[in-house]
């Protein structure tokens, strides 16, 4: 059984954000309420709660619940240690990371009717806005 990890130096501010972010990496399916409890790849319901949910069945045959649980500055990831070693190669955190930071660019282009600029330097994406 693979224990849950939260990571409270990861914060994502923007609810619709995080989950448009989601969706761009394929968990279209989230689950949104109040302390909703998260479930072990065996369906073993755990002692963590979220208030947003991406169900095991929509990520791996062999995998547990996501969760993003709502704190004062934001939401923080909820991932099984497991899950965290498999998705996405074990780069699934990062690449969540990369994508919700897409889609604030994109929100700030949006806000100030600019556009954006992109500049790849290696394996950084800079991102730039023009307005």
């Amino acid at each position: 059984m693979s224990k849950y990890l939260t990571f409270t130096d990861i914060i994502f501010k923007n609810e619709a954000l995080l989950v448009a972010a989601l969706a761009s990496l394929g968990y279209t399916e989230v689950e949104r309420g109040d302390q909703l409890p998260l479930y072990g790849y065996m369906g073993d319901q755990r002692a963590e709660r979220a208030q947003l949910v991406v169900r095991r069945q929509h990520i791996g045959p062999a995998s547990n619940d996501l969760g993003f649980a709502r704190t004062n500055e934001g939401y923080t990831p909820i991932i099984s240690e497991y899950d965290q070693r498999t998705m996405m190669r074990g780069q699934f955190i990062a690449r969540l990371r990369a994508s919700y930071n897409e889609r604030v660019v994109e929100e700030m282009q949006r806000r100030l009717r600019g556009t954006i600029r992109r500049e790849q330097q290696g394996t950084t994406l800079k991102l730039k806005i023009r307005y």
